[in-house]
């Protein structure tokens, strides 16, 4: 792999000059004392403009003020134009876009956000910048609220107090910015019917702007039963006081309902997987009740700009995020039938909700000392959160059976159900940071700094024998970082990196022990995860900065991982070390104005390099694909009075799925789509086919050995051919 690595890093360095001849300097804002940087200007999605495939600078909300080609960090941005061309509708399908990101098993129709992963840890996930989730609660996104997506490649302080080492992902909402007035509908396959609105207004140096989105989104699954509506409204408010000066509001509320049933999983034997329709839904039954997910959001952020160096940025939200997830299953984990074909159900009911309370304080400043330049960070955060979860199964069992595929149930008896378990949970987060980013030379860039955090929690279930003791967890960590740039030229930089991260757990040791008896006479809490990542990178602009390239390999370990404690029930040990390493490429932007290109090549090894099973070391870690390649080309063709015609073509592969099983895999795949759109002026139609091949695949998924030593694969299909056909107009 690091042959493969360095390579690849040779090549790349010896192509730079290619385009350097084509590349005309853009001059750099007029308070910046960076080096020359290529900046992409904004563009018109409809119309006869170049699409605007990416950002060129982080959004305000991640707090460091550079262009992303100086920052010593793998961080793809992701327009809304790009989502937009590619019929994009939620978080998961931005995946396509950016290296190391993918989506694990999610068995309902709205839940994805939390099933992100990156280089193979579990992927921390933001809404502007701030936490969308602590403990429970639903997480739903929709396309119509995001005005880019920033995906950052390893730890991040600079961004969040914890989370997985592998990475985050921040959605920036839709603000005031230019006059926009659009209207845009879609149809498709599986019944799906679309409407969606984006109004704004320009931002006025003072006085009142807005923004308003609003959608609707009704769509049948393609298993059986299965039907989802979405709403969407999303106003924004903001007052400048002055150019220097303004606060503003946002409002989002997205809520996904779904009926009679919302799992999306099958489970089947090696034999049988991937077999029979693909639309046979065993956890459906008409007759259940309505399940759904909502996220209500409340942001209001003010930034006061105190001179041509130094800005002092505020904002804070609170989310509230309940939800209800109904579904049929059998008494068991498992699905068995008898020589009929007969087996019973039972519904099962999972009611959650969290609410979260956001606040954040930082300043953006420049100094000298003598000839050295210091762009510094320094800011504070803080997040509550409380939430729960109840599991409840059904009092009734329900006959079903595989060949006459009756699914209907009688609907007041499936409503009466049994809690099993109520698990509630609080969590108290407070941060401190600074971070230095220091111009050495015109060509090189220092960046120091760190972050210290402190992390309480207390949690209890109640169960039919009553609630439980609070057990609470006090927890802290200092995660340093420490980057190096070297401009070679305005269009290119090689950075390296080392960066920590840390994760709260809230376990249990055992310390002390009765000898005779062995029960625990005295335990103490799990010191947190903690993540170390390196990272060595380069970066390229080409085209005056249309075009974006980079190459990256990286090495994580994560210590003090939590396993269970065989010895003594209830309790845990640390003694687990996990490491992830690996390439990331990344192409994003416009090669010509007819050529526009977004592909992305990652290889992961992510695997269990130290536990107290020695059968475990050497196994990967679930659900992580070891190859992921994906590609998304449009070539468009000037038409007569003002108008384009567009074609477009997208592939997805996934390679060396891993499981629950050492050295197991769920099937590879490789799904293909294509598309076709035609502008002219303020109006657009797009015809979009996604996997038009038909390619039966498995979205996601994972496998288990039953008691018998027999494979189990419970996954998620992919969804089969489809096509969406959508309008627009800009007034």
């Amino acid at each position: 792999m690091k042959k493969i690595y360095y390579t690849l890093m040779i090549c790349f360095l010896g192509f730079q000059q290619l385009a350097s001849a084509q590349e005309e300097p853009v001059s750099r804002p007029a308070d910046s004392t960076q080096t020359d940087v290529h900046y992409l200007k904004g563009v018109d999605v409809v119309g006869t403009k170049t699409l605007r495939m990416k950002k060129d600078t982080l959004s305000s909300t991640l707090k460091i003020q550079q262009p992303l080609i100086l920052v010593p960090q793998n961080i793809i941005s992701i327009s809304s134009e790009l989502l937009q061309q590619q019929g994009a509708l939620e978080l998961k399908d931005v995946a396509r876009n950016t290296s190391g990101l993918y989506f694990g098993y999610n068995s309902t129709p709205f839940d994805q956000s939390i099933t992100a992963n990156i280089r193979g840890f579990k992927g921390f996930t933001t809404l502007n910048g701030m936490s969308r989730r602590f403990g429970f609660g639903a997480s739903i996104d929709d396309e119509a609220i995001m005005e880019s997506v920033e995906v950052v490649k390893g730890p991040a302080g600079f961004l969040n107090s914890s989370g997985e080492p592998g990475g985050s992902v921040n959605i920036v909402t839709k603000t005031p910015g230019r006059r926009i007035r659009d209207a845009r509908i879609m149809l498709g396959s599986f019944n799906l019917y679309r409407a969606a609105v984006d109004i704004g207004s320009e931002v006025r140096d003072k006085g009142f702007s807005y923004r308003f989105n609003a959608a609707y989104q009704h769509k049948d699954s393609y298993l059986d039963f299965i039907r989802t509506d979405k709403f969407v409204v999303a106003p924004v408010l903001q007052y400048n006081f002055s150019p220097n000066t303004y606060i503003l509001a946002e409002y989002n509320f997205i809520r996904g309902n779904v009926k009679n049933g919302a799992a999306l999983n099958k489970v089947r034997n090696g034999s049988d997987k991937l077999k029979g329709p693909v639309s046979k839904n065993y956890s459906a039954a008409p007759g259940l009740p309505q399940s759904y997910a909502r996220n209500e959001t409340v942001r209001l952020f003010f930034r006061h700009k105190l001179n041509d160096w130094w800005q002092i940025t505020s904002q804070s939200s609170y989310l509230a995020a309940p939800y209800e997830t109904w579904y049929m299953t059998t008494n068991g984990s498992t699905v068995h039938y008898d020589e009929e074909g007969n087996t019973g159900r039972t519904s099962s009911l999972y009611a959650g909700g969290g609410k979260t309370w956001n606040s954040q304080l930082f300043v953006n400043g420049k100094l000298h000392t003598g000839t050295v330049e210091h762009d510094l960070l320094i800011g504070v955060d803080y997040t509550n959160s409380k939430g729960f979860i109840g599991v409840h199964r059904g009092d009734f069992s329900f006959p079903y059976n595989i060949y006459t595929y009756e699914n209907r149930v009688d609907r007041d008896s499936v409503r009466q159900t049994t809690r099993l378990v109520k698990s509630e949970n609080n969590t108290d987060l407070k941060s401190a940071y600074v971070y230095d980013n220091i111009r050495l030379h015109k060509k090189w860039l220092l960046s120091l700094g760190a972050r210290y955090t402190r992390y309480k929690n207390e949690k209890r279930n109640i169960t039919a024998a009553g609630a439980g003791d609070w057990t609470e967890f006090d927890q802290k960590a200092l995660t340093p970082r420490a980057g190096l740039t070297f401009s070679a030229n305005p269009s290119t930089s090689v950075f390296f990196l080392y960066d920590q991260s840390f994760v709260p757990q809230n376990g249990l040791v055992a310390t002390e022990t009765d000898p005779e008896t062995n029960e625990v006479t005295a335990s103490e809490a799990t010191d947190p995860q903690r993540g170390n990542n390196l990272e060595l990178g380069i970066k390229k602009n080409w085209f005056g900065s249309r075009l974006s390239t980079s190459l990256s390999g990286f090495y994580t370990v994560k210590t003090n991982v939590q396993i269970t404690d065989m010895e003594h029930p209830g309790y845990v040990r640390q003694a687990g070390e996990v490491t992830s390493e690996g390439i990331e490429i990344d192409i994003l932007g416009n090669v010509t104005e007819r050529l526009s290109v977004s592909a992305n090549y990652t290889y992961v090894h992510a695997r269990i390099t130290e536990d107290n099973d020695p059968e475990q070391v050497g196994k990967e870690l679930p659900q992580a694909p070891q190859q992921i390649f994906n590609t998304w080309l449009q070539y468009t063709i000037p038409l007569k009075n003002n108008a384009k015609l567009g074609f477009s073509l997208g592939q997805i592969t996934q390679v060396k799925r891993s499981t629950s099983e050492t050295h197991e895999y769920i099937p590879d795949f490789t799904k293909l789509d294509a598309g076709i759109n035609f502008t002219k002026d303020k109006y657009f139609i797009r015809l979009l086919a996604d996997n038009f091949t038909g390619k039966r695949y498995m979205a996601s998924g994972d496998l288990l050995f039953n008691a018998s030593g027999n494979p189990e694969y419970y996954y998620i299909d992919g969804e089969p051919f489809n096509v969406q056909l959508s309008a627009g107009i800009r007034f």
